[in-house]
């Protein structure tokens, strides 16, 4: 039974390193979320503009942007 406590003690000890770790990061998207959700929305809404005013080179793009992923990734 001490080898069970053992290794719970250790696992709890790495889950904590862990969580210590991860809170700078999760207090910097705490604080960022606003800035990060306009810069989201701006981007959608300039790619949509672009794809209204240019629905062929858009598509093509598309299609090059999608031939390459699939090769990238075969």
């Amino acid at each position: 039974m001490s080898v069970l406590n053992k290794a719970t003690a250790r696992l709890h000890g790495a889950v904590d390193q862990v969580a210590d770790a991860a809170a700078p990061a999760a207090q910097w998207l705490e604080e960022q979320s606003e800035t990060l959700s306009t810069t989201g929305e701006k981007l959608i809404d300039r790619t949509s503009k672009y794809v209204a005013a240019h629905p062929l080179q858009s598509l093509g793009l598309a299609l090059a942007a999608g031939y390459l992923i699939s090769r990238v990734t075969r």
